[in-house]
């Protein structure tokens, strides 16, 4: 097909069959632009925290290493990691550095809703829920974090709208198996991105008719969902396996309390209690819309399991066979947040319309004042400095110690209450700051290990031995091993000198031969 067509002066110009698409395009992409560009505001103000931490460490080792470590822990996140390598050996490893990829993520995310929500439920609720993709707090919190959850997010949307797409043509049966295979691949961005297409599947196969391809019989849709199911499993075989065989990693979910009402209705797209109370009820008020209205019924309801069957799946996991449940993981359910939001916003304002039609614009901006009343506060407060796993710390730990030790000192660490909390992750992450400075604690580095985390000698283990005059002791507040620590390096004949306590660490300063603390 030719596109491109030549005037009678020479110069060449569009096919004018190509505009619609161009113009249908420029929408969602421009939405994206929106989106990317709001929440990259204040990207690189938080420090980094403990899983950031493992996105860096893990992306910053070299490749053989890499695929060492994805051999034992985090094979979840291994094509992010890998991904990561290649952004950070391009584009550097700070925060506004490795954080632009989940910018663009979001991007991509409020994008992929535009077309997705046009495809649904028409243009209005697809501009709402591309906008509302800026500011619900999940996606406006992983937007400026340095993992794979912006980027999961992002490619569940997308393959619901490949999916509607193929229901819609009636498509043969191969290319529906070729739709599971790029799902079970896609899943290796995260495991449980799987469960997505697999909600849609379920879908069709309890009601078939849904698919809106009158050439297809009930009993071709179901042969081609279990046929798509069949290739999703195949195509994330590998990485199914592999979380099987470390599915000890995360053993620690038993201990953290997530599985409750608040970790299940709060903390998985909303942060903030007043925040879940107007949008649930947006999203009720949109179930009901949806579910009351022949056209849109079926929509409804694949945007309701998309938001709660992944939940339910988690839950059903924790409960009866392993601890499994995070809120983050149901990121994979951000856009269907945003459509059903979006779509109780456009039910209330047409209803407002239909009883007065001047009563819909002052319907649409009272409720943009609610909505924004309640997410702003939360968009702030995600972009400072301490805005991360409860006030990370660990860039302004690095700048007291470039402020005020010398090369030639050493540094020394102590254990946190967890390897992602302690301060020797400042070290790590922000490595220039402590250049010049003695590490007698490390034992074996990061990059050669299996694992996440260096290992390091205990305080009390290399006191005795340390040559240098002044030593800058690292302690996480809290943590059990700093009295240990404190009493050795006093043993081996330092004393304190200064003492900076800082958000979530403590930085000692102590010089041989010193007489004051």
């Amino acid at each position: 097909m030719v596109t491109i067509q030549t005037r009678p002066d020479g110069r060449d110009r569009l096919d004018p069959s190509r505009v619609p698409r161009l113009r249908r395009a420029a929408l969602p992409i421009g939405i994206g632009i929106v989106a990317s560009l709001v929440d990259g505001i204040g990207a690189g103000i938080p420090s980094y925290w403990g899983d950031e931490a493992a996105s860096v460490l893990s992306g910053t080792r070299p490749l053989p290493s890499l695929l060492t470590e994805l051999g034992a822990v985090d094979a979840v996140h291994g094509l992010y990691y890998m991904l990561l390598h290649v952004w950070m050996w391009a584009f550097g490893t700070g925060e506004w550095a490795t954080r632009a990829l989940s910018v663009i993520a979001i991007g991509a995310l409020a994008a992929g809703v535009v077309t997705l929500g046009r495809m649904w439920f028409g243009r209005s609720t697809a501009v709402v829920a591309g906008l509302l993709v800026a500011v619900i707090p999940r996606a406006s919190s992983l937007a400026i974090e340095t993992r794979g959850y912006a980027i999961t997010a992002a490619t569940a949307v997308w393959l619901v709208v490949l999916f509607t797409h193929l229901a819609r043509q009636g498509a043969a049966r191969r290319r529906w198996i070729l739709f599971g295979v790029l799902a079970g691949v896609c899943s290796w961005f995260f495991v449980y991105l799987l469960l997505v297409p697999l909600t849609l599947c379920a879908v069709l196969l309890l009601v078939p008719r849904w698919a809106e391809a009158p050439h297809r019989n009930p009993r071709e849709v179901r042969g081609d969902m279990m046929a798509t199911i069949g290739s999703a499993f195949l195509g994330a075989l590998p990485i199914l396996a592999l979380a099987a065989l470390q599915r000890g990693q995360v053993s620690f979910l038993a201990h953290r309390g997530y599985l409750s009402p608040k970790g299940v209705l709060i903390t998985p797209w909303f942060s903030h209690s007043a925040v879940a109370v107007v949008l649930w009820a947006l999203i009720v008020m949109a179930v009901f819309i949806t579910l009351a209205t022949t056209r849109q019924r079926a929509q409804g309801t694949f945007a309701l399991a998309w938001l709660t069957m992944p939940a339910l799946a988690l839950i059903a996991v924790d409960v009866f066979v392993a601890p499994t449940y995070n809120p983050r993981y149901l990121a994979v359910s951000l856009g269907a947040v945003a459509l059903l939001a979006a779509r109780g916003i456009t039910g209330i304002v047409g209803a407002a319309a239909r009883r007065l039609p001047r009563l819909a614009p002052i319907a649409a901006a009272l409720i943009a004042v609610i909505v924004l009343g309640v997410t702003v506060p939360q968009y702030l407060h995600q972009r400072t400095p301490y805005a991360k796993d409860g006030g990370a710390d660990f860039r302004v730990v690095a700048d007291a110690v470039a402020q005020r030790a010398q090369p030639g000192d050493a540094v020394l660490f102590g254990a946190g209450p967890r390897p992602s909390r302690t301060a020797r992750l400042a070290y790590r992450l922000y490595p220039d700051d402590f250049s010049g400075l003695r590490d007698p604690q490390l034992v074996t580095s990061f990059t050669d290990r299996a694992g996440l985390w260096d290992e390091l000698a205990p305080v009390p283990a290399v006191a005795s031995m340390l040559p240098e005059h002044t030593v800058w002791l690292l302690e996480t507040k809290g943590a059990q091993s700093a009295g240990a620590d404190l009493s050795a390096l006093r043993r081996s004949g330092y004393a304190l000198a200064t003492e900076l306590h800082l958000h979530r660490t403590i930085v000692y300063e102590f010089t041989r031969g010193a007489h004051h603390e």
